[in-house]
């Protein structure tokens, strides 16, 4: 999957496609101790973290703006001549906000004074029309999280329904929102679209929950720009650095040393499942300067790097099959009998007489036929109290899925009025296991293979203050995510025709050009093994592919 997205937003002309801004904007009004709106007060905002400050001067009304704003903290001050400086601190302006500061009060005296909020009650919003929530960065830093999916906390939201399996395989996105289908969403990592347009389920890459920033939710009364899909707006925000180095390292153990066996595997003698989904994790992130040239007060150029390793492996559900025994493969079912216990009599092809004794004579056992018949594992499980005669081999397949996922953003801050961002976020996502289980083929693990994926989503974002009324934001993105399966060439050479002895004619060779095993399926028996395979036909750096 590919797929390019531009915008192009300014205050007088919005040309949209699909992507999305995810800036905001602080507004507010600065009256006096009478309620008039005091004009040309200079209000200055800054961002403690990067050191970003912004500034501008109150219009005839009294009010501001602050257009184009990362998310993040920031501070506002507010000063005019016979006046007391008015301070707010801590101000959280999230994505895709348009936070309001309401009435800014300046008291009469000197601007040597000044009056400081620190703290506020919740803040009500009333400069825009749309419902949203916030996943905030305290609670992705904080909340464990069983599967270490930060979509998983989406839950925590109201009208937000998640019924996925978060210790699964697949990593992806199906929330249901408002009561909406779950393949109506949109879900976005710094303004970029990357919901797989082929079913606008899952998403092209996962971000690693140390990477994320904070969550927003766009529930309903949306504006346009984000009208992409019918239902809600995901943005995952990734971290950025600042002006102080940070880094961090983490690891999550989930083994199957610390769980007690399930009652089927017990009752089956099978040793208790693999559970292995550990989770390595370490980010960084800080100012990039040259002492003394470049960036001296950290506040210009910054990095953020993320990476998250998952080696995990885990056992597929207990198997329960019927393969011929070994009588069975000589040509005697003496002992072949039906679930209630009563002998299968098996017919002679030429007269249609039962054989005598129930045997196939040696001479009349095709070897092909033999071939296929030894090519199939052996019973090894024998308590028809148990079994019931409905099955004799057990098994427990494993799958290995390692994942590495990860994140790296770049900001700049060219000018107070023009910024500059760049991130890029990969997921590299593999599963090998034996084709077909769970899904199609053998019901055995006849063939492993391996399934891959390599998920990219990149994003440029610049946004310029051209004048008080005119705002420029330009944002290029980028998705891709190829995927393909593999097979190893022994395992290929243990399920072709030569190795198992196999010299019966084919009726389409053509079709099957690596000389793999026929697909069998057998009839009249309780839980038949089976043989299946899809015929690989091409290479892929050396490797065959399906």
């Amino acid at each position: 999957m590919i797929s390019l997205r531009l915008c192009l937003l300014s205050a007088l002309v919005v040309l949209s496609l699909p992507a999305q801004s995810v800036t905001g904007t602080i507004v507010g009004t600065v009256i006096d101790p009478s309620g008039l709106a005091v004009v040309k007060a200079d209000v200055t905002l800054m961002q403690p973290s990067t050191g970003l400050e912004r500034r501008t001067t109150t219009a005839e009304t009294g009010s501001f703006a602050f257009p184009a704003l990362s998310p993040g903290q920031y501070n506002l001050t507010v000063k005019r001549d016979g006046f007391k400086q008015s301070e707010r601190r801590n101000l959280n302006l999230t994505a895709s906000e348009t936070l309001t500061v309401g009435d800014v009060q300046l008291q009469v005296g000197s601007t040597t004074e000044s009056v400081t909020i620190s703290a506020e009650g919740a803040t009500v919003q009333t400069a825009s029309a749309e419902r949203s929530g916030v996943i905030t960065s305290s609670q992705v830093e904080n909340i464990l999280i069983r599967g270490r999916n930060v979509t998983s906390l989406l839950q925590l939201l109201p009208g937000v329904v998640d019924t996925s399996d978060r210790d699964a395989i697949d990593r992806g996105f199906t929330v249901n929102v408002q009561g909406g289908r779950n393949n109506t969403n949109n879900l976005t990592v710094d303004g970029m679209s990357m919901i797989d347009v082929g079913n606008n389920q899952g998403g092209t890459v996962s971000v690693g929950m140390d990477a994320i920033a904070e969550v927003k939710v766009l529930l309903t009364n949306y504006q346009a720009e984000y009208g992409r899909m019918s239902g809600a707006n995901v943005q995952l925000i990734t971290k950025s650095g600042t002006r102080k180095l940070h880094g961090i390292f983490s690891y999550f153990k989930r083994h199957e040393q610390f769980n007690a066996n399930n009652f089927f595997n017990n009752l089956t003698g099978v040793a208790k499942p693999r559970t292995r989904l550990n989770t390595y994790s370490y980010n960084i992130g800080g100012p990039i300067m040259i002492p003394k040239l470049f960036n001296t007060g950290r506040e210009k150029l910054f990095f953020f790097w993320s990476q998250e390793f998952w080696p995990r492996s885990s056992s597929l559900p207990l198997g329960q099959l019927t393969t011929p025994t070994e009588l069975e493969r000589a040509g005697d079912f003496s002992r072949s009998v039906e679930l209630n216990g009563a002998l299968i009599p098996v017919l002679d092809p030429t007269n249609g007489q039962v054989l005598p004794g129930n045997r196939m004579p040696a001479s009349r056992i095709d070897p092909s036929g033999r071939a296929l018949l030894n090519f199939l594992p052996v019973p090894n499980f024998f308590d028809i109290g148990i079994s019931a005669r409905r099955y004799n081999y057990v098994f427990q397949e494993q799958v290995d899925t390692p994942q590495r996922l990860e994140t790296m953003k770049i900001d700049y801050q060219i000018h107070p009025k023009s910024q500059l961002a760049f991130s890029l976020s990969r997921h590299k996502d593999e599963q090998t296991g034996p084709f077909g289980i769970p899904t199609g083929g053998a019901n055995w693990g006849q063939m492993r293979k391996t399934f891959w994926t390599q998920g990219t989503v990149l994003s440029v974002r610049n946004q310029m203050i051209l004048s008080p009324t005119l705002v420029s934001e330009f944002t290029f993105g980028y998705s891709r995510r190829p995927e393909g399966e593999r097979i190893p060439d022994a395992e290929l050479k243990r399920n072709q025709l030569a190795t198992i002895g196999y010299t019966a004619p084919q009726l389409y060779p053509a079709a099957n050009p690596l000389n793999l095993v026929p697909n069998v399926t057998f009839g009249g028996i309780s839980q038949p093994i089976n043989l299946n395979h899809c015929c690989p036909k091409q290479l892929e750096n050396g490797r065959h592919v399906l």
